[in-house]
């Protein structure tokens, strides 16, 4: 994402949002690809880049030769998410016999099987997966279970027994869990920590690692030197597993 601040002191005057296709040509130079311009009571201009779709999101009274400039200054940079996004895409998961799955860091070949009785079993280089229907669906919910089983009987322990090492353990007052869009973990400050169940096809010491975060904002609920020295204490390793996450995250998604 790219953003500046404007400088203008011209009144908004529409009110609504306003969107509409933008083509691609500043000062002779085509830009080589197309993008989305919309326009709220916004201060900055930014950009977001989706596989295969970029959107400007600008101010009402920032004209359509301004935002044309502001993509054309950053267009190699635009360009580059568009080809990591494109790379992340093919990456993806996608539920079907002998397609490719991401667990615990490595990628196996999954395998679908008809069979009254669900299951999940995990072989050297193969998951396979049983299920009464092998179509999309009905392979995600098996999935599904059988990860938040795993999270389940894992994650609450493991919880509490760091809470208790950082003499935390009485703020933790539950563990719960919730696929979300974006997050992997969140802590309250009423001391309700939720995971993310997709985080159990991460290798375990991700896994560690996301306890270790969500378990050191019951003492620290921000992201403050404190905070990172804190985790640092228990995970010294921390700033490796972040950036595989970054890496690696649209990988672990179903």
């Amino acid at each position: 994402m790219r953003q500046f601040m404007t400088h203008s002191n011209k009144p908004i005057i529409a009110l609504t949002s306003n969107t509409q296709a933008a083509s691609a040509k500043v000062l002779g130079a085509p830009i080589p690809f197309p993008y989305e311009i919309v326009r709220s009571r916004r201060k900055t201009m930014v950009v977001h880049v989706q596989h295969q779709q970029v959107q400007v999101r600008a101010p009402h009274f920032v004209s359509d030769a301004q935002i044309a400039e502001f993509v054309e200054k950053h267009s190699q940079w635009i360009s580059r998410k568009l080809s990591e996004k494109a790379q992340q895409d093919s990456q993806r998961l996608r539920l079907q016999d002998n397609g490719k799955i991401f667990y615990k860091g490595k990628t196996l070949r999954l395998r679908l099987f008809v069979r009254a009785a669900e299951a999940v079993e995990v072989t050297g280089t193969e998951l396979h997966v049983y299920a009464k229907r092998t179509d999309e669906r009905t392979v995600a919910a098996v999935l599904q279970r059988w990860l938040l089983a795993q999270a389940k009987a894992i994650l609450p322990q493991r919880t509490r027994a760091l809470a208790a090492h950082l003499n935390a353990d009485t703020k933790l007052k539950d563990v719960v869990f919730r696929k979300t869009k974006t997050k992997w973990g969140h802590c309250t400050s009423s001391g309700r920590i939720q995971f993310n169940w997709l985080i159990m096809l991460a290798p375990d010491a991700i896994i560690d690692y996301m306890i270790c975060h969500e378990v050191s904002h019951l003492l620290v609920m921000n992201h403050s030197a404190k905070f990172w020295a804190l985790v640092e204490s228990v995970c010294p390793d921390y700033r490796v597993y972040v950036r595989w996450l970054r890496k690696h995250e649209h990988r672990l998604w179903l």
